[in-house]
């Protein structure tokens, strides 16, 4: 045993390598730290790739969520467009022609409103391709107009919430549901939602 610590040296300056001692053992006077050091920076960049790869992910799902948002509302808007241009034209082509001639008063065909605003709606939805909506349509055929109870059946936006639709002319109100697929919203188990949009049109004598 040698009872100091060993030196060598190179033209470089000290390196730590094994010395051979005089009982016939190697030694190393002091561990070598370039393997470690190796090690840790191997690591720091495994931990560095896994967090990147996470914060890709959060920004993607983030970014797909915002957009599911903008889907439905868009999707809300457009449903309530079409929703009016379908009214309009319920009431301003199912007029009751032979009751304006024999009157004077303006009074709508129910049926002719009906399908006036029925081929609208249709056309939209073919158009888009959309399947799986709903629409119910109601008419207040009479020149004082009238009141149809519980139309809407529920709380819709730009709409009359849940009680009684009331005019007082001739009108055409239409209740729009239309499904909206989510982009990744579907993936987390959150089920596909569909709006609902109402809107009304009348003609004033």
């Amino acid at each position: 045993m040698i009872p100091f610590p060993l030196k060598a040296f190179n033209s470089n300056g000290m390196i730590p390598f094994p010395l051979k001692v005089s009982d016939g053992n190697w030694m190393t006077p002091f561990p070598s730290i370039a393997d470690h050091g190796n090690g840790m920076i191997q690591e720091r960049k495994a931990q560095s790739a896994v967090w990147g790869l996470l914060t890709i992910l959060v920004l993607v799902i983030i970014a797909s969520g915002l957009v599911d948002i903008y889907r439905l509302y868009a999707a809300r808007n457009w449903a309530y467009t079409v929703a009016q241009e379908a009214a309009l034209a319920g009431a301003s082509r199912g007029r009751d022609w032979a009751y304006v001639s024999a009157t004077g008063n303006i009074r709508l065909n129910s049926g002719l409103a009906t399908s006036q605003a029925q081929q609208v709606v249709t056309a939209e939805m073919n158009t888009r391709g959309v399947s799986g909506y709903t629409v119910d349509f109601r008419v207040l055929p009479d020149p004082a107009g009238g009141t149809i109870v519980g139309y809407p059946p529920r709380p819709v936006r730009l709409g009359n919430s849940r009680g009684d639709w009331r005019a007082n002319e001739p009108a055409v109100g239409v209740y729009l549901t239309v499904p909206v697929d989510w982009l990744l919203l579907d993936s987390f188990g959150i089920a596909g939602k569909s709006i609902s949009v109402f809107a009304s049109a009348g003609v004033v004598n």
